[in-house]
């Protein structure tokens, strides 16, 4: 019996091997029906083959069968979390959210440790409520100002209210305490819905009716009748954004009577000129960077995939200089409906006249707005207001080219309505080149620029010991090819790197042109469509990776390549760069980062939410600038190993140095490009990696002079996590 199996996994690996995938998936399940001890030593190549298969099945569309093989495969592998894992991404891949959550939380019960599932899992909570919501539950004075404005305008007994765009139904609740005849609740997200269905339930509010529509596909049927009062939030950091204008336009010629009354009432944009490098770098190229390529006076943006502005918390910029007073670009009255439709289908601009406080230069506009909830209370989301709502971030108007200007000069800017959303009008027509935000914010990182620039003679000195320059073969998978580049104008003999888009394919080959290298010996690799078969057996003399993405996470795709490319195709005694990564972490409070995850019913008047809302919380944060975080320090900094470890978990005892509770642990990487060479770090301005942050759920207390533990996780597949170890019934000082 036993040689019989044998045989069938021989056959099956035959098939495998000439892509004969299906048959294969047969023949292992016959293997192991005929031999279980067989299982355990095939599983690896077993879920290769399926994964293959899948993929196949994926491209003919064929959801049914793919489903039907991990069916087939749990079977025989009941427990195994791999395959769970694997079934998670491909409901999620196919719009299965709430199949995959199931399934990822099932790897995860079968073993916490198992970091890809967790991830995995994050993914689908982050999709399903995105965070701004807990930022908005949160906010008390928003809260409050709309609680009061809804009483302050309801007609006690006597409203209809339509709330547009509910929610977790929050403003509904504030409706009922004024005894209306009706509350309908109306938001286009199905999660959202089914949020606010438990909410109203939860706090016995069964009353208000939940609608699961877009309130533009509703007519006065679905609602019983046309509303007397109308309470809306669709309002984002450029205020339109959220459609609200097409929204309200359709709502008062649909759903609403004449008379009706809007909370808010009106609202009003402001915009204000500014200079804030450290912000427009996130946007444009920078000056010296240019100069480095050669192309000092060309202007190099970032893509903007027909974003209009972008969301930051202004206030947090410390280097920011407003050039001018703010001005009003509009004010609409939401009561009005001919003014909501001015407002919409206006053609010509919204002009803004600024007067010049000081000589310098603009290269960014920060906008914001006041929303008059009724006609005594306001909120703003002015970022230099003390009691600025926090709901909201400010608008920032990035695809401008920088202006110098002089003190007492005029400056105009125009803003038009695009789709109800402002967009700014370019200030020059001079031509534009687009690149990946990867491509841009690796180039902006003078530091780490500087870095590779300073390392070429070292590198060329050692390397010409190997071999002469002009025989060298290089691979640069960084963003950008700088280190190839300029190994390539040193002599070196070819060039293998990557691109993100067309785009920065295009970039590069201008670069490399103007730089006075030939293409000839340039291979570019596009996109994510390769992988470390693409190498073959080729050796390489250098070979320079990038293992993370933009906002802090290890690119596992990355990272096969990379070791595949460390242990296959280098040229013995050749260069790999970085040579060692290490993990940093640092035990923290942080009263942002919780309230950017989790709901407190104190801030929402004492409803209960946070049963319903706090299991959408996540266990890690990403795309963090730690510059820009506030938060209390419990430890110092400490180096928790390297990339070059080992998978599985160790623990390491962290020295305390203040009292505190810790909520979170803040991790960012230290990068060592060259053995002896110095090491930086990613936690700095400018830093084309952001970090992150693993949450700490319940935070603990802690007390300085004591030890703690963090546990850092590493998978199979090279993602990690940080955990914190509760050692509180054991604690002893630090001696």
């Amino acid at each position: 019996m036993g040689d019989i199996a044998q045989e069938y996994i021989k056959y099956a690996r035959y098939l495998s091997t000439n892509g004969c995938y299906s048959k294969a998936f047969d023949m292992y399940m016959l293997a192991f029906d005929k031999n279980r001890d067989l299982k355990t030593l095939y599983e690896p190549e077993f879920r290769a083959n399926v994964i293959r298969l899948n993929e196949v099945l994926a491209t003919a569309n064929k959801m049914e069968e793919i489903f039907s093989n991990f069916a087939r495969a749990i079977d025989a592998f009941p427990d195994n979390i791999n395959l769970l894992n694997d079934i998670g991404k491909y409901l999620y891949k196919f719009a299965f959210y709430t199949e995959a959550w199931c399934h990822f939380q099932k790897a995860l019960r079968f073993n916490p440790l198992f970091v890809n599932a967790e991830k995995n899992l994050n993914s689908v909570k982050n999709f399903l409520m995105e965070r701004w919501h807990f930022r908005m539950l949160n906010d008390k004075i928003r809260n409050e100002a709309y609680r009061k404005a809804i009483k302050a305008k309801a007609v006690k007994f006597k409203d209809n209210v339509l709330d547009m765009g509910t929610g977790t139904g929050l403003l509904s609740l504030y409706a009922t305490e004024c005894s209306p005849k009706s509350v309908i609740a109306c938001d286009g997200s199905d999660v959202m819905t089914s949020i606010a269905e438990f909410v109203t339930m939860d706090n016995r509010k069964n009353e208000i009716v939940i609608i699961n529509k877009m309130s533009t596909d509703m007519t006065t049927g679905d609602i019983g009748g046309r509303s007397t009062l109308l309470v809306t939030e669709m309002f984002d950091a450029g205020l339109f954004g959220e459609h609200v204008l097409q929204s309200l336009a359709h709502a008062w010629d649909n759903l609403m009577m004449n008379n009706a009354r809007i909370v808010p009432t009106k609202a009003e944009f402001f915009v204000a000129p500014a200079k804030c490098d450290h912000l427009n770098r996130k946007y444009q190229l920078c000056h010296s960077t240019k100069v480095l390529l050669n192309i000092p006076n060309e202007h190099v943006h970032i893509t903007t995939h027909d974003e209009t502005y972008d969301c930051e918390d202004v206030h947090l910029f410390k280097d920011i200089k407003y050039m001018a007073d703010p001005k009003t670009l509009l004010v609409v009255d939401f009561n009005d409906r001919d003014d909501v439709l001015e407002i919409l289908n206006r053609k010509d601009p919204f002009r803004a006249k600024f007067k010049i406080k000081e000589d310098g230069e603009i290269n960014t506009f920060i906008g914001w707005f006041h929303l008059y909830l009724t006609d005594t209370i306001t909120i703003t989301t002015n970022p230099n207001a003390k009691n600025r709502a926090n709901a909201w971030q400010q608008a920032v108007f990035f695809d401008n080219i920088p202006v110098p200007v002089k003190k007492n000069q005029v400056t105009i800017s125009d803003f038009l309505m695009n789709g109800g959303k402002l967009t700014m009008l370019h200030n020059s027509k001079k031509e534009i080149t687009r690149i990946s935000p990867e491509t841009l914010r690796f180039l902006n990182d003078t530091e780490y620029i500087k870095l590779i620039t300073g390392s070429i003679a070292m590198n060329c000195v050692y390397l010409g010991q190997i071999v002469d320059i002009s025989l060298t073969s290089i691979v640069d998978l960084c963003p950008f090819p700088l280190f190839g580049l300029l190994m390539l104008k040193r002599g070196a003999q070819s060039l293998i790197c990557s691109a993100k888009t067309e785009a920065d394919v295009s970039f590069i080959e201008s670069i490399f042109t103007i730089n006075k290298v030939p293409l000839s010996k340039v291979t570019i690799l596009t996109g994510d469509e390769w992988g470390p078969e693409t190498f073959r057996g080729e050796k390489y003399h250098a070979i320079f990776t990038n293992i993370f993405d933009l906002w802090g996470d290890v690119d596992l795709r990355n990272r096969l390549v990379a070791q595949q490319l460390r242990q296959n195709n280098l040229m013995q005694g050749g260069l790999f760069m970085p040579s060692d990564i290490k993990i940093v972490g640092q035990l923290v409070h942080s009263k942002w980062l919780e309230i950017n995850n989790k709901v407190l019913d104190e801030n929402v008047h004492n409803y209960r939410l946070s049963p319903h809302v706090n299991k959408y919380q996540v266990t890690q944060n990403f795309c963090i600038d730690f510059t820009h975080l506030e938060f209390t320090s419990l430890s110092n900094p400490t180096i928790l190993g390297s990339f070059n470890d080992d998978s599985g978990s160790k623990t390491f005892k962290i020295p305390l140095i203040s009292d505190g509770t810790v909520n979170a642990i803040l991790c960012w990487y230290q990068l060592e490009i060259m053995e002896n060479l110095t090491e930086i770090s990613t936690n700095r301005r400018n830093s084309f990696i952001d970090g992150i942050v693993f949450l700490v759920n319940p935070k603990f207390p802690l007390k300085k002079g004591f030890m703690a533990n963090i546990v850092r996780c590493v998978d199979h597949e090279g993602a990690f996590k940080l955990l914190f170890e509760d050692t509180s019934q054991d604690q002893s000082p630090n001696v």
